[in-house]
């Protein structure tokens, strides 16, 4: 059954295990290489028939798994032809983010027997989620949103899912489930998307999947559990106080948080997004003391690492402020607004090559982002450089067009740069005589 698809990727791959009479199918994560699959050296040396399946594009499925079906409908088929050529007792789906989905969505579709699914959106395209980030612009297909199908009678289906308390959408997603009948969801404290990283830390990763496959069960403790669903309504606390600060309700917003701390302080994220609301009040050291907090719980978080920095550069102190975002650098390499926010610290300070070089890196990580691309200009402008300010300011105003202040930059930059040219041209005609 393992033939590549038209473009001579291996997209799935079926392993069969004699004497086996249960199946395992492994979902891959986002940003899985072409030709290989997510968590094929955990399950490597478990004695079942596997099927480990991967797709191009980071779609969350939609456009289903080459060489199994063209479509989410499709590919279910395509399972289905699998499971009856193996023809298994139990069926168990695995999966982990972009994967933990569609652990959760196939595991209905071709009625499994457990899934295992971490981190998993539940409704696709929430904002700030990862879904919405690579599929945003994608129409719905009618399987944007799992709750109606995991609330089908699962005919005896076990589901577990595990997530990390310090992401929101994580917690948002494992909420709306939470009461259904088969589903178990268990929670890690000051841990974020990043579960099976965590584990494996802990040296757990491995025997929790092992366990798993082996009778279908969790292990009676995790590594760093959590409570927050325990604690009376202290989820729904922090996900108002979230929204609210969204929504710019920083009043209310700040009651949510505090009512999630009495009952559950071990919310990392709330005491996060009581510093955020102390900065847009411009209440700084307060606003330094909850993120402190906020990092005592969930020392390995880079946006607090980002936020506690911000603080401390509004505070006028360069040097913590540089070290703390540099922290959250080594935690996230590729993180696009620690190298904004270094480049905002360089530009103060009047580093202009460094506010230029940070400014490069977060477009590297984020190319759209008109801010970036206007904050580049202005460490251009800054050095003199005013062709190559004028060709950012382009960009940024390109990016978003509807912005006055980028549109009056463009024009200045417009300005500055015919006034160099032309006294450029003039000192080469000087010479020239």
């Amino acid at each position: 059954m393992d033939r590549p698809a038209a473009d001579g990727v291996e997209w799935y791959k079926l392993e069969r295990c004699p004497g086996s009479d249960r199946l395992v199918i492994v979902f891959s994560h986002i940003n899985e290489k072409p030709g290989r699959f997510s968590f094929y050296g955990t399950f490597r040396d478990i004695a079942v028939n596997k099927l480990f399946v991967n797709i191009p594009g980071n779609r969350w499925y939609q456009d289903g798994i080459p060489g199994l079906g063209d479509g989410i409908e499709a590919t279910a088929d395509g399972i289905r032809i699998v499971m009856q050529e193996v023809a298994p007792r139990s069926v168990m789906c695995v999966g982990n983010s972009m994967g933990a989905y569609a652990a959760l969505l196939f595991g209905t579709l071709v009625n499994a027997d457990h899934v295992l699914a971490i981190g998993p959106e539940t409704l696709l395209k929430l904002p700030g989620s990862r879904s919405r980030a690579y599929i945003g612009s994608r129409p719905d297909t009618g399987f944007d949103d799992l709750l109606p199908y995991l609330g089908l009678p699962s005919a005896g289906r076990k589901t577990d899912i595990i997530f990390g308390e310090s992401d929101l959408i994580d917690v948002q997603c494992a909420r709306r489930v939470a009461h259904l009948e088969g589903v178990n969801v268990r929670s890690l404290r000051g841990v974020g998307h990043e579960v099976p990283a965590m584990l494996h830390r802990f040296e757990a990763w491995k025997p929790l999947v092992d366990g798993y496959v082996r009778d279908g069960t969790l292990p009676s403790t995790l590594p760093l559990e959590g409570g927050l669903f325990r604690a009376g309504d202290a989820a729904d606390a922090l996900l108002d106080g979230r929204r609210l600060k969204g929504e710019g309700m920083m009043k209310e917003a700040r009651a949510r948080l505090r009512r999630c701390l009495v009952l559950y302080p071990d919310a990392d994220a709330a005491h996060d997004d009581i510093g955020l609301i102390d900065q847009h009040e411009g209440a700084f050291i307060k606003a330094e003391a909850a993120h402190r907090r906020a990092l005592r719980l969930a020392p390995d978080r880079a946006i607090y690492h980002l936020h506690l920095g911000m603080a401390l550069a509004r505070q006028g102190r360069d040097e913590e402020a540089e070290a703390t975002l540099t922290t959250a650098l080594s935690d996230a390499s590729g993180s696009a607004a620690v190298h904004h926010q270094l480049g905002l610290l360089y530009a103060g300070q009047g580093r202009h090559g460094r506010a230029e070089a940070a400014q490069r890196a977060a477009i590297a990580s984020a190319p759209r982002h008109a801010h970036f691309h206007h904050h580049l200009a202005l460490a251009l402008d800054a050095q003199g450089r005013f062709e190559e300010g004028l060709a950012a300011h382009a960009e940024a105003r390109s990016l978003n067009p509807h912005n006055p202040e980028l549109a009056r930059c463009l024009i200045e930059a417009e300005r500055r740069s015919g006034a160099d040219r032309q006294g450029r041209w003039g000192e080469v005609g000087f010479f020239a005589q």
